[in-house]
C-alpha cells in the first residue's frame, strides 16, 4: 500500500484522526482506566472484552483477536477497501490524497496473486455453473448432501477434465504471470504454452482472516485418481502451516464457542451443511502451536477431531503435544475419535446435527488423553511402571505455563504415582542466550520453555510495539541460521522501521494488518493495555546484546563441529576470538542486570 500513497500521508492521516471518536460514532465505548472499552462489534459477546487506547490509536479485542488502527476499523466495520477508508478518513480532516496516486493504489491495493486467486476461484465457479460436463460435479455434491446455499457460502467451483481451460483463457500479462506464481497454471515440461495444475476437481477457495481467496484446494472425482486433495503450492500469500480452511467462513456468524478441527474440506462445509458452522481444517500439515495458538483466540474451547485407529491417535498426540505451552486456565482442549470407517461427513448425516453436537461434548479431555496416552503399555500396579510414568510426565508437564491447570495435573501424577510432580520433573536447562526473569507477554509461548531464546524476538516485538522508536537502539546481526522463532517478522518490522523512522505503532500495525504476522503483532502491541513498560530503552539494549550473544553461540557452535571433522589454526583462532567476543557479552549483560 506504501509504494502507491506516500508511507509518510498514510501516517498523518492516522496521526491525525482520533480513533476513540472515529469507533464511539458507531459502537459505544465507555472509560476504563486510561483506555476506552466495548462489547465487541466483530463478534457476540456479553462482557466487553474490545479496548481502545487513545494514545496508541489502535484497538485491540481480548476475545476474538481483531485489532487495528483507524484505517483497518473502517475496513472491517464498514467492509471498505483500504484507499475508500483512507480517502473518507483523509476528507475528515481536510486532506487530499495524492494526485494521480489514488487510482493506481485502488488497481494495485493488494499483491497481484490475491487478484490472480479471485479470479481463478470466480473461473471455477462459472464453470460449475456453465461448463457442459459440471454434471458430474453437481451430482458428487447432491450425493454429498450439499446445498446450493452452502456452496455459494463457501465459494466451491468447478475444474474440468482437460489440461489447459484456465490457462487458455485471455488473461492479462501481468494477470497471467501471477497465475504462474500462484502455481495454478505451469510451463509445459516439452514444447511451449501451459497447462492447468487443477484437473477434474471440486475447488475449494481458502481464505485468509479478511476473507480475499490467498489458495485453492482441489479433491478429485475419481476415486481412483491421486493424489484425493491437492492444494496450490506456498506462495507469497499462502503459508499452509499457519492458514485454517473454513476459519474465515465460520468467523461469520459470530463468536465462535467451540472450534472443531477435521480433517478434510468435505467434513468442514458437510457440518455446515447441518448449521454446525465451527470446524476447521488444517491444509495437508500436522496441527501446529501457530494453528492452536490462532485458534484458542477465536474460541474459549477447541475439540480436535481424528479417526479412532492407530493413525489417527498417532496424529492426536502430535496436537496435543502442540497445545501443551499454550494451555491456559479458562480454556478447554479435548480430542473426538470416531468409530472404524466414520467421518464428520458420515457421523452427523447419521445422528444430525443434535447427535454430533452430543458427541463432541463427550470427547476427552486433553489431560484425560494424556494420561491415557502415557500408560497404555503400563500396569500401574506396579512400582516400576509408576516410575515410568512420572518419568514421562515429567518433561511433558515442564512444558505447560504455570496455571491452576498444570497444577491439577501435577496433582493427579501424585495420586497415580505416589510421587510429587516436582520430583518428576527434569532439571532446568543451563542458561542459554536469554533466560528471561520478567513476566512473558500474555500470550502463551509457543514453544517449550527449555527454548529460552526463542523468547527474545517476541519480547524485542513487544518493545518495538510499545514504543517504535526504540528501533534505532536494535542491532541485530543476520539470524537466518540460528532460527530464532519470529527472527524473520522482527527483521522486517526493523526494516520498516529503517525506512520510516516516525511511524506509530498504529501505522506499523496497519503495514501488516490482515496477516496472520499482524495478528501476533497485534497481540504483542495489546500487552499496553495491561503493562506499562519501564526502563524500555535498558531493556531494548539487553535483547539487543541477548541477539548478539545467540549468533555468536551458534557460530561458535558451527565452528566446533568443524574443527572436529577437519581442525586447522585459522578456525582455532575464530575459535578464540568468538569465546572472547562470547565473554564480553555475558560481561555485559551481567553488567546490565
Amino acid at each position: 500500500m506504501s509504494s502507491r500513497i506516500p508511507q509518510d500521508f498514510i501516517d498523518r492521516v492516522i496521526e491525525r484522526t482520533d480513533i476513540v471518536d472515529l469507533i464511539d460514532q458507531r459502537v459505544k465505548l465507555k472509560v476504563s482506566g486510561r483506555n476506552y472499552s466495548a462489547c465487541c462489534p466483530f463478534h457476540q459477546e456479553r462482557t466487553p472484552s474490545f479496548t481502545v487506547s487513545r494514545e496508541k490509536q489502535f484497538y485491540y479485542c481480548f476475545g476474538c483477536g481483531a485489532s487495528g488502527n483507524a484505517i483497518s476499523f473502517l475496513m472491517e466495520y464498514e467492509h471498505q477497501a483500504f484507499i475508500d477508508a483512507l480517502r473518507q478518513l483523509a476528507t475528515n480532516l481536510g486532506m487530499e490524497l495524492p494526485r494521480g496516486e489514488a487510482g493506481e493504489a485502488r488497481r494495485q491495493e493488494s499483491s497481484p496473486l490475491y487478484a490472480a486467486m479471485e479470479a481463478a476461484s470466480l473461473f471455477y465457479r462459472q464453470q460449475l455453473r456453465q461448463h457442459p460436463q459440471r454434471t458430474r460435479a453437481v451430482d458428487y455434491l447432491k450425493q454429498r448432501g450439499l446445498s446450493g446455499d452452502i456452496a455459494r457460502d463457501y465459494g466451491l467451483g468447478y475444474a474440468p477434465p482437460g489440461w489447459d481451460h484456465l490457462a487458455r483463457q485471455d488473461w492479462s500479462p501481468e494477470l497471467k504471470q501471477a497465475l504462474i506464481d500462484c502455481g495454478l497454471i505451469l510451463p509445459r515440461k516439452s514444447g511451449p504454452g501451459y497447462y492447468d495444475a487443477m484437473r477434474d476437481r471440486i475447488i475449494f477457495p481458502i481464505r485468509d482472516a479478511r476473507g480475499r481467496c490467498i489458495a485453492l484446494g482441489g479433491r478429485v472425482l475419481n476415486k481412483d485418481d491421486k493424489p484425493k486433495y491437492l492444494n496450490s503450492p506456498e506462495s507469497e500469500i499462502f503459508h499452509k502451516g499457519r492458514e485454517l480452511y473454513g476459519l474465515y467462513e465460520a468467523r461469520q456468524h459470530g463468536k465462535l464457542k467451540r472450534v472443531l478441527v477435521v480433517e478434510g474440506y468435505m467434513d468442514v462445509i458437510a457440518l455446515a451443511q447441518y448449521d454446525l458452522r465451527l470446524a476447521v481444517a488444517t491444509l495437508g500439515t500436522a496441527t501446529s502451536s501457530t494453528h492452536v495458538e490462532r485458534l484458542l483466540r477465536q474460541s474459549d474451547e477447541l475439540i480436535f477431531c481424528f479417526d479412532g485407529d492407530e493413525a489417527g491417535r498417532r496424529a492426536a498426540w502430535k496436537a496435543l503435544q502442540a497445545c501443551l505451552s499454550l494451555l491456559q486456565d479458562g480454556k478447554r482442549i479435548a480430542f473426538m475419535f470416531l468409530a472404524q470407517g466414520e467421518d464428520p461427513d458420515s457421523l452427523v448425516r447419521k445422528t444430525g446435527a443434535a447427535g454430533f453436537a452430543q458427541a463432541m461434548e463427550q470427547a476427552q479431555g486433553l489431560a484425560d488423553f494424556l494420561f491415557a496416552h502415557q500408560s497404555a503399555d503400563l500396569q500401574l500396579q506396579r512400582l516400576e511402571d509408576k516410575a515410568q510414568l512420572a518419568q514421562r510426565m515429567g518433561s511433558l508437564i515442564a512444558q505447560i505455563p504455570a496455571s491452576v491447570y498444570r497444577q491439577l495435573i501435577e496433582q493427579r501424577l501424585q495420586e497415580i504415582t505416589g510421587i510429587a510432580a516436582t520430583a518428576a520433573l527434569p532439571a532446568p536447562p543451563a542458561p542459554v542466550a536469554d533466560t528471561p526473569q520478567k513476566p512473558r507477554f500474555l500470550r502463551p509461548a509457543r514453544r517449550p520453555a527449555a527454548s529460552a531464546s526463542t523468547a527474545l524476538c517476541d519480547k524485542a516485538l513487544r518493545l518495538l510495539m510499545l514504543d517504535p522508536q526504540l528501533a534505532n537502539k536494535l542491532h541485530p546481526p543476520e539470524l537466518d541460521a540460528c532460527q530464532l522463532e519470529h527472527w524473520p517478522l522482527l527483521r522486517d518490522v526493523l526494516a520498516m522501521l529503517r525506512r520510516h523512522p516516525h511511524m506509530s505503532t498504529a501505522s506499523l500495525l496497519g503495514a501488516w494488518h490482515g496477516s496472520s504476522e499482524g495478528e501476533d503483532l497485534a497481540a504483542l502491541a495489546a500487552q499496553e493495555f495491561l503493562l506499562t513498560p519501564s526502563m524500555a530503552a535498558g531493556e531494548i539494549d539487553d535483547i539487543d546484546r541477548a541477539l548478539k550473544l545467540a549468533d555468536c553461540e551458534y557460530r561458535l557452535k558451527q565452528l566446533t563441529e568443524a574443527i572436529q571433522e577437519q581442525p586447522s589454526r585459522e578456525r582455532l583462532q575464530q575459535q578464540l576470538q568468538l569465546r572472547h567476543e562470547i565473554e564480553n557479552l555475558r560481561r555485559q549483560r551481567g553488567a546490565s542486570h
